[in-house]
């Protein structure tokens, strides 16, 4: 570990960027108040109060206020995710299958969501990148870990889960507010260009049909990362509801 001597004999640049890093991580109280200190010094600020260890959301912000100096756009890989709960999880008999999405911070941000609300699966068509591509486990934040994934195709999907209640996110459909959701099952989600296949949406048609999200601005559509986003809070409440 640099010593506070040695960090404050850096040109000022250098410093900075050194003390966004070491600012993320956990230090000891003194070490911890000195690095504060120093980056204080940096913005040119003059603390009316003693310099004490922050939180670990005063530090994310300290960290925030000296890349904005350095004019340093935070990436999604500078960032840090909270810690995952300790407490047993909530899994529900639920699943999606992603037709052939083409952006994999999309699929990750799915599998985030998914695991979030307490789906015990999410299937993958084969053009959709898989969790083997980086970019999609940068998003996905580990979820990955706590949940069954597969790519499976429409054919292997019907031959796997035919037997499930199946619905579509798809335009056209039953307003979210009115859709009454399985209890269990699948639901389809479409790609950001294309929209489902026809023979997935004729699948989805003849069980359960079709939900869809009534927008009200220009926008036409949401990204597919969000609308999925919207759907899993919707059915967990839905089927919570029914159970309590």
């Amino acid at each position: 570990m640099i010593s506070l001597r040695k960090l404050a004999g850096l040109p000022d640049r250098s410093r900075a960027r050194k003390l966004i890093s070491l600012l993320a991580e956990e230090q000891n109280p003194a070490y911890q108040a000195g690095l504060v200190e120093l980056a204080h010094l940096f913005l040119e600020e003059k603390c009316s109060v003693p310099i004490a260890p922050l939180s670990e959301r005063g530090r994310a912000l300290l960290r925030y206020r000296l890349a904005a100096k350095l004019g340093i756009e935070v990436a999604d890989w500078d960032l840090q995710a909270p810690a995952d709960r300790s407490e047993e999880p909530t899994r529900f008999p639920f699943s999606v299958w992603l037709d052939d999405l083409r952006s994999p911070f999309n699929v990750g941000s799915i599998v985030r969501t998914a695991e979030a609300y307490g789906f015990e699966s999410v299937l993958f068509s084969p053009l959709t990148p898989g969790l083997d591509h980086p970019r999609t486990l940068r998003t996905a934040m580990g979820a990955q870990a706590y949940l069954a994934h597969e790519a499976l195709s429409l054919e292997d999907l019907m031959l796997r889960h035919g037997s499930r209640p199946v619905f579509a996110l798809e335009l056209g459909g039953t307003p979210l507010h009115e859709f009454v959701f399985p209890p269990e099952g699948v639901v389809l989600v479409w790609g950001e260009e294309l929209g489902l296949s026809p023979e997935a949406l004729a699948w989805a048609n003849g069980s359960c049909g079709r939900v869809s999200l009534p927008l009200y601005g220009r926008k036409a559509a949401l990204n597919v990362g969000v609308a999925f986003g919207i759907l899993a809070a919707a059915w967990t409440a839905q089927v919570k509801s029914l159970e309590g």
